[in-house]
């Protein structure tokens, strides 16, 4: 198990230097995926069109690359250090009937191709359609073009690649839209080297968040932040206000009974001072949750920490995955140590269970959801799908190394909780709740409220997050959201305590 842990924790840590290059020394040009670029889950292999090549040797991929569907393979484009090339031809390619529909099919949902060199991801689109009208759609006017032209920019800084970009060339597009048997196709490209001294190694992916084929801003982020922040200070004046209330309304009644009737009749919320810490009716559940989330707490908390410190490179493909399914592993005795711990404080006695259910409390929802989207994506045959071989991996570690690990936590948790001594004395008979109530009162409001506010105010990052999972975007700021997180956990703090004393 730790040399397996070693193998997927090895590609995702910092390196400080990247690979330097000689004059005229070759570099691979690595063709990676197609799809539609309007549905980014939905990607397949890049000769599952008919590009020429003259060899599909495949390259080798480590675990993460595997995790986000990368499949590259070793493109027939000839790139050498430093070596500017006009025009060159790659192949000419006859196609049959079939072969051009695939290609119509490809353009007419705006497929778009992923490429690599030295590990910059490039895109660029299959072709294009004109004459298409968006209300009426396809006319018989409609024609459809293929890129047959690639023009690879290359940035350099001395001997080392900074920056990758790939266009096409409009004035070299070819017609396909008859789809005639035997139709040929010359594929060419051509190579450009810039020099770029203002753009070292160790930043050179940070032109990925201004890309022009992924718009973004800057600013933006910021904004995220503003907004977290005033909500956090809206939520603590409210808060203080509302305390400062209530205490003056009890000082000022108090000053104005006589000693013998304080304590005779309780109001406010005092009233349910006997129920507070009154036991929960199912104590293994709640455990398990509470456990489960002081876990993927720990998880969120320590993956900002290594992608701030650079103990990981979180913008190469799927270190973030790797990293988050090994702190997950290794962060699973805090689950079961938590669970147990608490379980043991509300009288629970069947520790056992209490910690089974802590480490499937979560993966579960996450299992079944897994399987019914890769099981979707095989049958479409997308290379979104895990692999096999990763599915055995992951589920290795689970059951070998992460609930073993819950439940050595759990053994620990139990022996080191005590009896739990309530600050207050707890009634024998619960207090009935009132049936009518306003309708802030009710439980989904409040559990609406509740999810709405922390949403609020990491809503922006999140968009940005979901936006690098399922999207087209590459996330480079972790200083940022790291500042959200705290903020969440800020205004998480918050609405809790303003509902309990307001509503």
């Amino acid at each position: 198990m730790a040399s397996i842990l070693g193998l997927m924790a090895y590609p995702i840590l910092g390196h400080a230097l990247g690979p330097h290059y000689a004059a005229h020394e070759p570099l691979q040009v690595i063709a990676n995926k197609v799809g539609p670029f309007n549905n980014p889950s939905e990607t397949y292999e890049y000769y599952s069109l008919p590009f020429c090549s003259r060899s599909k040797k495949k390259r080798r991929e480590d675990f993460g690359e595997r995790l986000v569907g990368d499949r590259k393979v070793v493109s027939p484009y000839e790139v050498t250090f430093l070596d500017n090339v006009p025009w060159r031809l790659l192949c000419e390619q006859s196609f049959s009937r079939p072969e051009l529909q695939m290609f119509t099919n490809a353009i007419e949902n705006d497929y778009y191709f992923e490429m690599f060199v030295e590990d910059l991801p490039m895109w660029g689109y299959v072709g294009e359609v004109e004459g298409e009208d968006v209300l009426l759609g396809h006319l018989e006017t409609v024609r459809r073009y293929i890129y047959p032209h690639l023009h690879f920019s290359i940035g350099y800084n001395a001997d080392q690649v900074v920056s990758v970009n790939v266009s096409t060339n409009p004035q070299r597009k070819v017609d396909i839209t008859e789809e005639f048997d035997g139709t040929e196709v010359a594929f060419s490209y051509s190579v450009e080297w810039v020099a770029r001294s203002d753009l070292k190694w160790d930043s050179r992916m940070s032109r990925y968040h201004d890309s022009r084929f992924l718009p973004g801003t800057f600013e933006i982020h910021w904004l995220s932040i503003i907004n977290s922040f005033v909500l956090v200070l809206l939520l603590t004046a409210f808060l203080t206000i509302i305390m400062m209330r209530v205490l003056k309304n009890d000082f000022s009644r108090y000053m104005e009974v006589e000693e013998d009737e304080i304590g005779e009749e309780e109001t406010g919320w005092k009233l349910i001072n006997g129920d507070v810490f009154r036991f929960p009716p199912f104590a293994s559940g709640l455990s398990a949750l509470i456990g489960a989330g002081a876990q993927l707490f720990c998880v969120t908390l320590l993956l900002l920490m290594c992608a701030i410190s650079n103990c990981i490179v979180p913008t190469k493909r799927g270190a973030v995955l790797t990293a988050m399914i090994i702190l997950y592993v290794c962060t699973a005795p805090i689950g079961g140590f938590v669970s147990a711990r608490l379980y043991r404080q509300l009288g629970g006695d069947a520790w056992l269970a209490n910690a089974l259910l802590a480490s499937v409390v979560f993966p579960c929802p996450l299992v079944l959801v897994f399987t019914w989207v890769n099981s979707v994506a095989l049958a479409h045959g997308s290379s979104a799908a895990l692999p096999f071989v990763a599915v055995v991996i992951i589920s290795t570690l689970y059951g070998l190394v992460a609930i073993p690990l819950t439940l050595g936590g759990a053994i620990l948790g139990r022996h080191l909780s005590e009896d739990f001594g309530a600050p207050c004395r707890t009634t024998r008979l619960p207090r009935e709740i009132p049936v009518e109530m306003p309708w802030y009162r009710l439980p989904p409001a409040q559990m609406f409220m509740a999810g709405f506010l922390p949403f609020s105010a990491i809503y922006i990052e999140l968009h940005y997050i979901f936006a690098s999972l399922w999207g087209h975007k590459i996330y480079t700021l972790f200083g940022i959201l790291f500042l959200a997180f705290i903020m969440l956990l800020i205004v998480t703090i918050l609405v809790p305590l303003l509902f309990k004393w307001r509503l």
